[in-house]
């Protein structure tokens, strides 16, 4: 539990003063070349799918396992590469900056700002108002909070005590990839993606819902419309998961979001401005400096108790 907690610290340092290491030492983006390359070559089935799926989060929970036991021979090494692949599997900087970057040039050039936003959504930007678009951005980081932040850390926390917290992250990790690639219900994806996206579904379950507490307790004085909203609107979006964040977030700023022609949230709230995606920014801001409060709260408690527990005297 000690070193799980070295590893979180570290994980969290390199990515809030380093941000995303380069693409071609980016475990992600392996991933993702994983998945290109046994796409191409699996026929369009569930069965295919399944396999692909199986083969993912295998290679890749071995592959963090393996580097890390193949470094044991250097001090300290195994502690850095865990941070790491630790670190790849979620993206606190990232996200924020990028939400930044585009909510600012909303304001400046719409047109910039419609080429940016598929870095964020996958909707077709190219009609969207300023509102429509600061919508989109709030949608967007209530949604990816949960992806590519709290639900790695839910893994990571659930087996650390175990001692497969990283391999858990990375599974996780390895499931959301395969979603954000093939786990579309266009022809040709529908069957192969499958199974990633269910398993996405499945994975991302319990942190989509822990979310909307994290959020509440972010902006206190709102935090009952948040919950309120959450369980009223959460079943508006396609997806099992999105809607309780995205949801939680409008109800907490009393904001409409909505994605044109798929779904309204807090239908009640007032029209999104730019001016509202620094309030959703530092809102979120709040809500994951929480989130890492908690985990380094449960991993320091389990910590100790492992202490107790080492240290406990036997009576024969």
């Amino acid at each position: 539990m000690i070193e799980s907690l070295a590893v979180f610290l570290l994980a969290a340092a390199f990515d809030i003063l380093l941000g995303e290491p380069p693409a071609r030492v980016h475990p992600v983006v392996w991933i993702g070349k994983l998945i290109a390359f046994l796409r191409t070559r699996a026929r369009p089935n569930r069965a295919s799918g399944i396999a692909l799926a199986l083969v993912v989060i295998v290679v890749t929970v071995l592959s963090g396992h393996l580097a890390v036991k193949a470094a044991g021979f250097v001090p300290l090494l195994p502690l850095l590469i865990s941070a790491y692949l630790f670190k790849s599997t979620f993206a606190i900087r990232c996200l924020l900056q990028v939400s930044r970057d585009i909510g600012q040039m909303i304001d400046r050039d719409m047109d910039e700002a419609k080429s940016m936003l598929p870095a964020l959504v996958g909707r077709d930007t190219s009609s969207l108002t300023k509102s429509q678009a600061s919508s989109a951005v709030i949608e967007s980081l209530s949604e990816n909070y949960v992806d590519s932040i709290l639900s790695p850390i839910f893994y990571y926390l659930a087996l650390a005590p175990l001692g497969y917290g990283l391999e858990a992250a990375l599974a996780f990790k390895a499931i959301s990839t395969m979603d954000s690639m093939i786990g579309y219900k266009t022809r040709g994806l529908k069957e192969i993606g499958f199974a990633g996206a269910k398993l996405d579904d499945l994975a991302n379950y319990i942190p989509a819902r822990l979310s909307i507490i994290l959020i509440a307790l972010a902006r206190p004085a709102r935090g009952g419309a948040a919950l309120r909203a959450a369980f009223r609107y959460h079943r508006a979006t396609p997806s099992p998961n999105s809607g309780w964040p995205m949801a939680a977030l409008a109800g907490a700023l009393n904001i409409r979001l909505e994605k044109p022609g798929y779904y309204v949230l807090v239908e009640e709230g007032m029209q999104p401005q730019t001016s509202d995606v620094p309030r959703a920014l530092h809102l979120m801001q709040t809500a994951i400096a929480l989130t890492l409060a908690v985990a380094l709260l449960v991993l320091f408690s389990w910590t100790i108790g492992s202490w107790t527990i080492v240290s406990w005297p036997i009576k024969l």
